[in-house]
């Protein structure tokens, strides 16, 4: 398997991360799947969000990924369709 490395400055880290969180939506605190809404709000035990598990680092990579997935497929989508012109170009109908 291939091994893409991307290399960003320290300095510019946290910039590239916060970019992706603005981008694509990522959220530090989401729904709490165990919130009880017959029991009152507590932080401690029965909170209303909880922080995100997925790092925002790998939720980067994911989205990463996830782009790199979508843009080979439609460049191979793109050299099918244009395959499939150029052999209906070439078939006579009469």
């Amino acid at each position: 398997m291939a091994t893409v490395t991307i290399n960003i400055p320290v300095d510019k880290e946290q910039w590239v991360l916060d970019g992706f969180a603005s981008r694509f939506n990522y959220q530090a605190m989401v729904d709490n799947p165990d919130f009880d809404k017959s029991l009152p709000v507590d932080a401690e035990t029965n909170p209303r969000s909880i922080a995100n598990e997925e790092s925002l680092p790998a939720f980067a990579k994911r989205i990463l990924i996830h782009m790199i997935k979508v843009e080979a497929n439609a460049g191979h989508n793109q050299n099918s369709q244009i395959a499939n012109d150029i052999i209906a170009n070439t078939v006579t109908l009469s």
